[in-house]
């Protein structure tokens, strides 16, 4: 029963016995125990109102946005793309393979962001090009050579970097623990917090608020 069912045999309980008490041919002993009941019903709906009151309230239901949000990464539009995630609107937000995207934030959502988006970098890459990896993130494998010279990332940062043959950066991504760690280049920055993420390019000013892509786990055979 929902309180607010309760609360409505309360007060019609309480209604009917007052009305008892005052129509009906009772003694003086009856009609007391009568009105007795008629305020204990009053009590007990009046302590009802007051523990849904400042009781613990259930979350909205998220149902509606279960069918937007169900999005594997492994699906941009076209080759040479990366998916970043869906907008609220559901449209995805890309970006070139070639180009630089980073991931801002701290904790296991970032580092899934992180790790997704890598993923797909990973995929597109052809057999000559050169995969280079460093951080304490990492990707799934973890087999790719380190960065050169030695490099060493400070925690919470973690790069994938892809490499052409004459060994420049054909597309990287980055991950980083704020906007204050953020590389000079970049084409797409996906920001995780608390309160959600948003993505946005250099030119903009604010952030558009994105469902990211998230690594998708392999099936369990058995």
């Amino acid at each position: 029963m929902t309180p607010f069912a309760a609360r409505c045999v309360l007060v019609g309980t309480a209604v009917v016995l007052v009305l008892a008490g005052v129509f009906a041919p009772l003694d003086g002993a009856s009609r007391a125990v009568v009105f007795a009941a008629a305020g204990c019903c009053a009590v007990l709906d009046v302590l009802l109102h007051r523990s849904g009151a400042g009781g613990r309230r259930e979350p909205e239901s998220l149902s509606g946005d279960y069918s937007a949000a169900a999005i594997e990464f492994h699906c941009p539009s076209a080759p040479g793309r990366l998916l970043l995630g869906h907008g609220s609107d559901g449209v995805p937000w890309e970006t070139d393979t070639t180009g630089h995207v980073v991931v801002v934030g701290t904790g296991a959502l970032a580092a899934a962001v992180f790790r997704a988006i890598a993923e797909q970098l990973r995929a597109t890459a052809d057999p000559w090009d050169d995969l280079r990896a460093a951080g304490r993130i990492g990707t799934q494998t973890g087999d790719d050579p380190a960065l050169p010279d030695g490099t060493t990332l400070p925690d919470g940062t973690a790069v994938l970097a892809r490499l052409d043959r004459s060994g420049r950066p054909s597309g990287t991504v980055v991950l980083v623990p704020g906007l204050g760690a953020m590389p000079g280049l970049w084409d797409a920055a996906v920001e995780v917090t608390r309160y959600g993420c948003t993505v946005r390019r250099p030119p903009d000013r604010r952030g558009v608020t994105l469902r990211p892509v998230l690594p998708v786990l392999p099936e369990l055979v058995g």
